[in-house]
């Protein structure tokens, strides 16, 4: 079974669309997508042993950066392009944006809201950088480069010229309605050009 941030992609990317999996991980979500939605899908992934199990379900997989898989293709290559939860491991996700919306007309990003009330907590009680669920690393080994807030993202979309078309927010995969920058773990997205 899917997380909760997986269905709501799942449920936003029409059935034969061409799908760009951005960091696939071991491409149990695009394999479905493929499977059941009958997308042409391709992955870019930089770990060897995901993309073995990438290769192992079958898929088009690129090793490799994120941006470097970008590279490879042609302008309007793809209807979407998923950035699940590797947003805030790229050293320029505006770089990244504005290169995967060359390629691809709309993007689906999920990413950790470092503003969910027990971060804010585990801050102002020790005094440490928080370690939790969606974040488990300790400050120095952790993948994130960035940490950003819902309202972080709609204020990065804002001064980029995207425009957040959809959002679902979630803790402990349940739908959070009410003020999602406090509530919410973490954020989906799916944003489009102006």
């Amino acid at each position: 079974m899917l997380s909760g941030l997986y269905e709501a992609a799942y449920n936003w990317i029409p059935e034969k669309s061409r799908v760009l999996d951005l960091g696939a991980g071991d491409g149990a979500f695009l394999e479905r997508l493929v499977k059941e939605k009958k997308v042409k899908g391709e992955a870019v992934e930089k770990d060897p042993e995901m993309l073995a199990r990438c290769i192992e379900r079958g898929l088009v997989v690129h090793q490799g950066d994120i941006l470097d898989g970008l590279d490879q293709h042609d302008s309007d290559s793809f209807d979407y392009i998923l950035l699940m939860g590797t947003l805030q491991e790229l050293v320029s996700p505006a770089d990244v944006l504005h290169e995967a919306f060359r390629v691809g007309t709309r993007v689906i990003v999920g990413y950790d809201n470092f503003a969910y009330w027990r971060i804010r907590l585990q801050l102002m009680i020790f005094g440490k950088a928080p370690v939790t669920k969606t974040m488990p690393y300790s400050w120095y080994e952790s993948p994130n480069l960035h940490v950003c807030s819902v309202y972080d993202f709609r204020d990065f979309c804002r001064n980029m010229n995207f425009v957040e078309i959809k959002s679902a927010y979630y803790s402990t995969n349940r739908r959070v309605g009410f003020m999602p920058n406090l509530f919410a773990e973490e954020a989906l997205s799916l944003i489009g050009k102006k």
